[in-house]
């Protein structure tokens, strides 16, 4: 059974999505393969390219010669199972292409539980799907545990709109979360700028200019001879948003998604349930732009831990068989 939440952008609950038997291979391969500590009180997941929330990360490889699947072939081969079944769902017309990593790949993260009473969040950082990954075109988001209750977590979505939002709210969170993207692509290019200046500089000289310049570390490393944004929004660059003069100037959209969290703002959230997935456009609309209506963040558990699972499709392997176009998943 499934519910289109969103049609534009597009985002899809299939329930029951995983059966039993897949939750439990996914569950022994992820501690098989060893969680990878991704632990920081202010950004999460922040120093990771791959996914953005939780505390830590098992990175699941089909196509990786040095898998020991001695102990767990059938796991192994229950997970190719999944992730073709799930490049289907996204797009009827892809198939799993192995030597696409970003489609071979299956991505477990697990979140602490978050107390009541704590001086942290409960809201993960953020993000958009594209963020340093511009070949991004559709992900499948697999919850692997919960019971659909508030205390087992959830994603939400603060920027799509629902039927419980009064026409004025809709439109301010329009402007929001579009100003929190414009903001986080001026602030790239003016990286971009300063750097290119850098590189003008006779070379004896840029040694000093990267030292007076560290701001120049965030940039991202090249995909294609492209530098990526990082779109990740963390609690931190409300107050900057704020202060920033127009049109870039923007409510907290953190504040916003942690408000989300603790069920005080309404909005598209939905908990997780073991079984259930999301499928859900990366970029707009016949276009290589990342969609800001998809800015998305994690919630953490009450109870834990929350394990989740995300599988990406590419550009390139969408577009070698001339899929990943916007049309609905099918059955």
């Amino acid at each position: 059974m499934s519910a289109l939440l969103s049609e534009e952008p597009r985002v899809e609950l299939r329930r029951n999505f995983l059966a039993s038997e897949e939750l439990k291979a996914l569950r022994i391969l992820a501690e098989q393969e060893m969680f990878q500590d991704l632990s920081d009180p202010e950004g999460g997941s922040t120093n990771s390219p791959h996914v953005c929330g939780g505390e830590e990360l098992s990175i699941l490889n089909t196509s990786d010669p040095d898998i020991d699947s001695e102990d767990t072939e059938s796991e192994w081969e229950l997970l190719q199972s999944l992730l073709a079944r799930s490049a289907r769902a996204l797009d009827p017309d892809a198939a799993l292409n192995s030597a696409e990593a970003s489609a071979s790949v299956a991505f477990v993260a697990k979140w602490a539980p978050w107390r009541p009473n704590s001086a942290l969040n409960r809201s993960g950082p953020l993000h958009l799907d594209a963020r340093l990954q511009p070949k991004r075109r559709k992900t499948a988001l697999m919850f692997l545990s919960g019971a659909g209750r508030d205390e087992d977590g959830a994603t939400v979505f603060p920027c799509i709109e629902t039927d419980d939002l009064d026409p004025k709210e809709a439109q301010r969170r329009r402007k929001l979360c579009s100003r929190a993207a414009r903001h986080m692509q001026a602030a790239h290019e003016k990286l971009l700028a300063v750097r290119q200046r850098g590189l003008d500089l006779d070379p004896s000289k840029q040694y000093e200019f990267l030292e007076q310049h560290p701001e120049l570390a965030g940039l991202a490393p090249e995909v294609e001879g492209v530098r990526p944004v990082n779109w990740l929004w963390l609690p931190g660059y409300d107050a900057v948003a704020e202060a920033a003069p127009l049109p870039l100037a923007a409510d907290p959209l953190h504040l916003l998604a942690e408000k989300m969290c603790r069920n005080l703002a309404p909005g598209l959230r939905v908990r997780s349930k073991a079984g259930d997935a999301l499928f859900m456009d990366i970029l707009e609309p016949d276009s290589f732009k990342a969609d800001w209506r998809l800015w998305h963040a994690g919630c953490s558990p009450l109870k834990g831990p929350r394990l989740t699972a995300q599988v990406f499709l590419s550009r390139s392997a969408c577009d070698s068989h001339g899929g990943c176009g916007t049309r609905s998943a099918k059955s």
